[in-house]
């Protein structure tokens, strides 16, 4: 088939949640990188104005959104983490929400923090604390009552992998990834605009790249029916979609990079300050 028709397939099967083989074969083809190459600046656009929208809800708060959203985000993982455990516990609370637990505990945190200026760091931190407990429950039901869970050792590692992207993408942002500021500082004004500039473009085709490359593996697991094991009903599908997420995520941090250079570029302000893992932006 033609760039353009593998072009369509792909938009309007994607869309449609349509997925054979002819789909996966599109995927595959050069016409990908047609679809998610600007797939990728539209949603790093995107998430840039979302990011303009949490700073300008946070000045008008007059405090972080997190003192809102976090408690609640606590609670639902916390009725989650319930329900998975104990039996009993899920029948009641799927009797409670009238069989809408599994939407409420996955869909209430991402639309929760749609709002926070930086939600990486929100994924990362509920990511480690949830891998953590499934990993220390885990270890006390092997050792002390002989029974495990077997998908106690599955979900942790999903869990790493999305900690670790999200948690890359936010010290892309604090310049504290890859940064080299000691070979850049010795540079003047222009000589550190043009390689933080260079940083950030590289930044945007590695993006670019694993956008791309990421959906065509959504696709194929999510074509195979591939689901976690030690599960019944868990797709893998489902973790590994946020990866395409997480690089356009991380693409809207380099552009929020180059708007910040040139900005001090022109006020004169210094380009290159000592950043520090885990700081504020």
């Amino acid at each position: 088939m033609s760039i353009w028709s593998d072009m369509v397939t792909i938009v309007s099967a994607t869309l449609s949640g349509d997925i054979n083989f002819k789909v996966v074969q599109a995927y595959r083809s050069e016409a990908a990188w047609f679809v998610f190459g600007p797939l990728t600046i539209i949603g790093a656009i995107l998430f840039y104005y979302r990011e303009r929208f949490a700073e300008r809800l946070e000045e008008r708060l007059g405090y972080s959104v997190t003192k809102i959203t976090h408690p609640i985000i606590s609670v639902l993982l916390l009725l989650g983490m319930l329900a998975a455990f104990l039996p009993g516990i899920n029948d009641l609370l799927l009797t409670l929400t009238a069989g809408t637990l599994a939407i409420l505990v996955v869909f209430g945190p991402i639309i929760l923090i749609l709002f926070e200026r930086t939600p990486e760091r929100t994924i990362v931190i509920y990511c480690y604390i949830i891998m953590a407990a499934i990993i220390f429950i885990g270890v006390i039901q092997r050792f002390v009552f002989s029974v495990q869970v077997p998908w106690s050792t599955t979900i942790p590692p999903l869990l790493f992998m999305i900690m670790a992207w999200f948690g890359a993408t936010f010290n892309i942002r604090l310049r504290t990834h890859l940064s080299f500021s000691e070979f850049r500082t010795k540079f003047g004004p222009k000589g550190q605009l043009f390689w933080l500039t260079f940083d950030n473009v590289l930044w945007l085709i590695f993006c670019v790249i694993l956008v791309t490359t990421m959906s065509r593996g959504t696709v194929n697991t999510y074509d195979n029916f591939a689901i976690v094991l030690g599960t019944d009903d868990i797709m893998r599908w489902w973790f590994v979609v946020t990866m395409p997420v997480c690089f356009m995520l991380l693409a809207t941090r380099a552009l929020e990079n180059v708007v910040e250079d040139f900005s001090k570029y022109k006020s004169g302000e210094p380009l290159i300050k000592q950043a520090v893992i885990g700081g504020d932006v």
